[in-house]
This record gives C-alpha cells, sequence and structure tokens, in this order.
C-alpha cells in the first residue's frame, strides 16, 4: 500500500542544495516534515500544483525588526519568507511567550543586542557614554546567559550608540565567541567613514576569533569608489583567517528614525558629493511622503524622534558588485522604524522578489540558484538553523512556490505608492506544512511559524 501523505507538492522545479540540484520532482510532506523528493507519483489528502513553478526552500529573513509584530510577519510571508530572526533593537519578552505558547505566522527567533537591550539592562541611558567597568561586567553576565538559552547570536548597532569603547565591543564580541555564536556588526560608522568601522570590526575578528556578520554592507558604502574598498578589506581578512559574512539589501535607499545619531548634525558629509537635506523623505507621520528641510528635521528630531525617513544616499552598481560575493546574503531589514498599514520601506514587503526579478532575470547578476542559496541556505547554516533553508528528507516543510515569469516586487516608497504592497508571483507558502499562503492569498493560518531557538 502506498504511503499517503499530508500534502504532495506536484510537479515543481525544486531547488534543493547539498547536492545542489534543480530538477522536476513531486515533494510528500508529512506531519510538517518533507518525508518524500520523487519523480514518481505519491498519494495525498491536498495536492498542490506546481506545474511550471519554482519550489524553494522558505526564505530567511535573519535581519529583521518584526519581533513579533503580526502586520510586519504578513508582509514578509507574501514575499516567501518562512523564518525570520529579530531582537537587535529590543527583546520582548511578552512576544517570546506569546510565540512559544500560541506559534505565530511564521517562524521566530531572536538575538540578543548589547547596544539596545544590554546597555539597557545595565542602567546606560546616554548612547555617547562608554559602559562602566560594573556595567560591561553586567552587560557580559546577561550576554553569556541569553546566548546559552538560546539566543541566535549577539548584535551590535555601534552607530546607534557612539558611546562605545573598543573594550565594550571586544569584551563583548568574546562572550559570542566562547558561546560559539556569530558577532552580528552595525559599523561605527558610515559613508566614507566606512573602511575606518570596518577596520575595528575586523581588528575585533581577528583578536577574539570570533565569526562576524556586519550588516546591511551596502547602506553603508554603497557608492562610488568605497565598495571595491570595503570589499577588498574584508577579502583580506578572510583570507587572514577571519570568518566574516556580510549581508546586502535590494533598495539604494536606507531607513532611519530621525532621532537617530546616524543624522546628528555633519551627516551629509559623509556621504557621495551632493549630497543634501531633500535626499531624506519622511515616512511616517503628518509629513509623510515629504522631502526634508533643516527646519523639518529639527523639529522632528527634537518632537518626534521615532519618526521614520529614508535617505536616497547610494548607488545601485554598489548592490550588484556586493552580491557577486560568496560570503554576501540578502536581507530585508524588515519593519526598521515605524511600521503599519502605508508606513515603512519597501525592503520588508519587496526584497527577495526585487533580488530575483532584477538580479537573476533582468541583469543576469547571478543564476537563479545562487540567489536562492544567499536567502536560504547560507543564512541557515551561518546562523544554526537545523532542518531549515534546503528540501531535504527529514527537513521541516518551510517552502515556497513562485511563478518565476511573474514574480516581481509592487511595494514602493511612500511618495510613489503602497510600500507594503504584496509582490505578484509568489503562489504559495507552507510554514512547516502549512499552507499560508495559497493561489496568492492568506488562509487564515496564523499560527503555523514556532519560536525557534539556537541549540
Amino acid at each position: 500500500m502506498k504511503q499517503q501523505y499530508d500534502i504532495v507538492i506536484e510537479g515543481g522545479l525544486v531547488c534543493s542544495f547539498e547536492p545542489d540540484q534543480l530538477s522536476v520532482r513531486n515533494i510528500g510532506i508529512k506531519n510538517g516534515k518533507v518525508e518524500a523528493i520523487s519523480t514518481e507519483p505519491l498519494s495525498a489528502k491536498t495536492r498542490i500544483s506546481a506545474f511550471g513553478k519554482v519550489v524553494s526552500p522558505g526564505f530567511i529573513d535573519f535581519h529583521s525588526h518584526v519581533d513579533g509584530k503580526e502586520f510586519s510577519a504578513g508582509c514578509l510571508v507574501r514575499q516567501g519568507a518562512t523564518t525570520t530572526i529579530g531582537g537587535e533593537r529590543n527583546l520582548d519578552g511578552g512576544a517570546i511567550r506569546n510565540i512559544e505558547e500560541n506559534g505565530f505566522l511564521i517562524n521566530h527567533g531572536f538575538y540578543i543586542s548589547h547596544s539596545f537591550t544590554l546597555r539597557q539592562a545595565a542602567g546606560i541611558d546616554d548612547p555617547y557614554r562608554a559602559a562602566t567597568p560594573n556595567e560591561l561586567s553586567t552587560m557580559v553576565r546577561l550576554a553569556d546567559q541569553f546566548l546559552e538559552h538560546g539566543a541566535f547570536g549577539l548584535h551590535f548597532g555601534l552607530e546607534f550608540v557612539p558611546g562605545t569603547s573598543y573594550e565594550e565591543f571586544y569584551t563583548l564580541a568574546k562572550v559570542a565567541q566562547n558561546r560559539d555564536k556569530v558577532a552580528l556588526v552595525h559599523l561605527r560608522d558610515d559613508g566614507v567613514r566606512t573602511p575606518g568601522a570596518l577596520g575595528e570590526a575586523i581588528r575585533v575578528a581577528k583578536e577574539t576569533g570570533v565569526s562576524m556578520h556586519i550588516l546591511h554592507l551596502h547602506y553603508m558604502s554603497g557608492f562610488g569608489d568605497l565598495m571595491d574598498e570595503t570589499i577588498r578589506m574584508i577579502d583580506d581578512a578572510n583570507r587572514d583567517g577571519c570568518d566574516i559574512t556580510v549581508d546586502t539589501g535590494m533598495y539604494t535607499a536606507f531607513p532611519s528614525c530621525a532621532g537617530a545619531s546616524i543624522l546628528d548634525e555633519g551627516w551629509t558629509e559623509k556621504y557621495k558629493e551632493g549630497t543634501q537635506i531633500s535626499d531624506l523623505m519622511v515616512s511616517s507621520g503628518i509629513y509623510s511622503g515629504t522631502k526634508c528641510n533643516y527646519q523639518m528635521l529639527d523639529f522632528l528630531r527634537e518632537e518626534f524622534p521615532n519618526t521614520l525617513v529614508i535617505g536616497f544616499t547610494f548607488e545601485e552598481k554598489a548592490i550588484r558588485e556586493i552580491l557577486q560575493k560568496d560570503y554576501t546574503f540578502v536581507s530585508t531589514n524588515a519593519a526598521d522604524g515605524p511600521h503599519y498599514d502605508k508606513v515603512g520601506h519597501p525592503e520588508t514587503a519587496g526584497s527577495f522578489p526585487r533580488l530575483i526579478r532584477k538580479y537573476v532575470k533582468e541583469t543576469d547578476t547571478l543564476s537563479l540558484q545562487d540567489a536562492i542559496r544567499k536567502i536560504t541556505v547560507q543564512p541557515a547554516r551561518r546562523f544554526g538553523l537545523p532542518g531549515k533553508g534546503n528540501i531535504e528528507i527529514g527537513g521541516d516543510a518551510d517552502i515556497v512556490i513562485f511563478d518565476l515569469n511573474r514574480i516581481r516586487e509592487r511595494a514602493d516608497f511612500v511618495d510613489r505608492g503602497d510600500p507594503n504592497a504584496a509582490p505578484d508571483g509568489i503562489e504559495c507558502v507552507l510554514v512547516n506544512g502549512r499552507p499560508v499562503i495559497l493561489g496568492g492569498e492568506m488562509t487564515g493560518e496564523y499560527n503555523a511559524g514556532r519560536l525557534l531557538t539556537s541549540e
């Protein structure tokens, strides 16, 4: 008697890794796991046709600010994400408990943030002040506990806390290294100052031996010859024995809150020649869709510092350059800053379809297999997500089915459209074997995801 599966996905072009394969197969799913990958017909209670479509591992959004927010997770799953990792701004214990007890729209894990959670817990409320020895000891103890009990890595948002000392950075990175966890680093500075900030991070990586991941490198050095210089620095460091990976997004405009230290006086001098205040666009609140002037920015920084602004300061060629490195992953930076209906950056809803549409189909920067690798198996292996990132026997049935001919982001900046518009071409998404999207529409399955913890 033939095995009957809960779900069979029929006739799709299945993308899998280790070994790399792209071939037409049928997939049998039972109890949330992949139990069969075959050219033979499979019997099932539910059949999903994927003829003429690509069947990929669910996309992994390893760099996000979703933090349990259902609206933001909805934007992600509609673009094919089945797993996210957050905690880079705060650690919401209530959200974590809720996910653990009730499930979530997608799988959700957390990092522990030095720059926000740990400094706040140690009583440091001034981002321009270094930690005292006692405060640093407190952060070391807490970081070690969080990493021991399931945090996926230790996040440093150095540009947001300029007072962080080298000793603080080094000492806490050593905690991550001792626990065999990744240190995720938003560099201390960007623009023309990026090489100096990257040099600091490389020094920490060399001196501690920590595995390091540099966040949104294109938002740091994405203009002129800067990307070439930072790539050379990373190549050299890895040749010297470091273990450094990076990520890039798919857009050339960075999000920030108006009150962030990134926009302290003199910020325009960091970027390409001709950068001016009008390159900032307000993207939430009463001025949403309006280009900034100095009076407006000063007002927002003083009265509404959490207002989302987006800076149009970088160049698309830098994305093409960094994408071609094997150590580069693709991230969404989802829900950075205020994020709700009609508010946000289009990266939260459009990053992965844009990767495939622009950098596989239109510019031929990457093969389809290489593009999918950067949003599935690579981050899964890097951050320790067993069962995720691949379609393999015994693996979790996190799967996205998309139409390569139709896939396209529709999200856009607030002055042009809806930053949270769902893309075209994402036809089916399964999270742990449960259909969250079918026929391009949400199914109402809101608790298929589970809380993920690092082993």
